[in-house]
């Protein structure tokens, strides 16, 4: 009797650690992008998790940047920082896509996380999936906000954004 016990503790063992090498110990994040495996999925979550708040009631400053797994544990957040996260839950899924900020008049500015469907763009707009189809950034764009002037495909660069190429309205 003790061998077989002995027999089943290394078995336990060899099986915990090939659960744990197979990724079954995911983070938080990992586990959200796989139960909500569609871009539709991952716009009701962030509805219900994440409640919209301004950089400058949050974190005192008017423009900060948070990682997705800040976002995720505080539930809070701006446009920014919605875009992050569901950037990140969808390259989690395998899915590419990228944070696109737009500028217009009178201080207009809006991050939304953009993705390809079908070679078109597709948009989750904070906890709105909205299926643009557009062909461009210029036409996504002008779908986004009829008055904008001016464009960026940006990235997380510490706690502030940067971008990485941007694009201009054609008048």
């Amino acid at each position: 009797m003790p061998k077989l016990i002995g027999l089943l503790k290394v078995v336990f063992l060899v099986l915990l650690a090939a659960g744990l090498c197979a990724g079954r110990a995911d983070s938080p994040l990992d586990s959200v992008a796989r139960s909500h495996p569609t871009p539709e999925r991952l716009a009701g979550f962030l509805g219900a998790h994440l409640t919209f708040q301004e950089d400058l009631s949050l974190f005192g400053q008017q423009d900060y940047w948070q990682s997705p797994e800040e976002v995720f544990t505080r539930g809070r957040g701006d446009c920014e920082d919605y875009a992050l996260l569901a950037s990140d839950l969808l390259a989690r899924q395998g899915v590419h896509s990228f944070l696109f900020s737009l500028y217009g008049k009178k201080g207009y500015a809006h991050t939304v996380c953009v993705f390809m469907e079908g070679g078109r763009y597709s948009v989750l707009n904070q906890a709105r999936l909205v299926r643009y189809r557009a062909v461009s950034l210029e036409e996504l764009a002008g779908k986004l906000c009829s008055g904008w002037e001016w464009g960026a495909v940006a990235e997380r660069h510490g706690h502030r954004g940067r971008a990485v190429r941007i694009i201009r309205r054609q008048t």
